[in-house]
């Protein structure tokens, strides 16, 4: 069995430096350093972009790190997935962890055991996450579903459906290098419909807001609000409705 020419299953190394291509394929380590263009899929052991990368193809790769701005045409999966600066997938993504300082665009699903992201996460359809942190923005174009989601806003956010068990959205403070990024943009959450066992809410707007333990706080405009144990409401708030209900 060859792989890109190497004999009986051995995978080799590809290396970009400065400008160049590749055709994609197989490897064990992929390493980039400047401007590189790979023109099918490529699946790896180990994905290191330092500078720009446009993968015409799909990406599969245990652990992936990208130090610029990485593209991917197709759909992206495997383990980790981290970047400083952007990262943009044409499909869907799936991995074990996501870690992001900058941008994160998916055209397709997201998928994730941990997520975090500082900065923005932009997806135009579900995303599915175990526990997800973000210190930033989200503009998520379907159903966000998280056990534990916890956002630290800044700029605004928005989102059809936010659905875990624990979930917390306040706005971010202090003038932190993200809050910079989005100066003269208060964070603030827009949603159809919120729902978990436990919701603490600011600054956001809702037309529904459903959970066991429901804390409305300062900033937030709900249409109804659905609970079954306990609610509290910030003076500042607006609920036009509320009911305890039994689920």
């Amino acid at each position: 069995m060859n792989i890109n020419g190497y004999p009986n299953g051995t995978r080799g190394d590809l290396k970009i430096t400065g400008n160049g291509q590749s055709g994609g394929g197989v490897f064990r380590h992929v390493k980039i350093m400047g401007d590189a263009v790979i023109n099918s899929d490529t699946e790896c052991e180990m994905f290191k972009c330092l500078g720009n990368s446009h993968l015409k193809g799909s990406l599969r790769a245990d652990s992936a790190s990208c130090n610029g701005t990485l593209r991917v045409a197709g759909s992206a999966s495997g383990g980790s997935f981290r970047a400083q600066g952007e990262l943009q997938i044409g499909g869907d993504l799936s991995a074990q962890s996501l870690s992001i300082s900058g941008v994160l665009s998916v055209d397709g699903r997201v998928a994730a055991e941990k997520a975090k992201i500082t900065g923005e996460l932009r997806a135009n359809a579900d995303c599915q996450m175990e526990e997800l942190f973000v210190r930033g923005m989200v503009d998520v174009n379907g159903m966000l579903n998280a056990e534990q989601a916890d956002f630290k806003l800044h700029g605004h956010s928005r989102l059809r459906e936010l659905v875990g068990s624990q979930i917390t959205v306040k706005k971010g403070g202090g003038m932190s290098l993200i809050g910079k990024l989005f100066m003269g943009s208060d964070g603030s959450l827009t949603a159809e419909t919120i729902e978990g066992d436990t919701v603490v809410l600011e600054y956001t707007k809702a037309a529904v807001v459903r959970g066991r333990s429901v804390i409305i706080g300062p900033g937030c405009s709900i249409g109804l609000v659905e609970y079954k144990d306990e609610l509290k409401q910030d003076p500042e708030a607006v609920v036009s409705q509320s009911a305890k209900i039994e689920w």
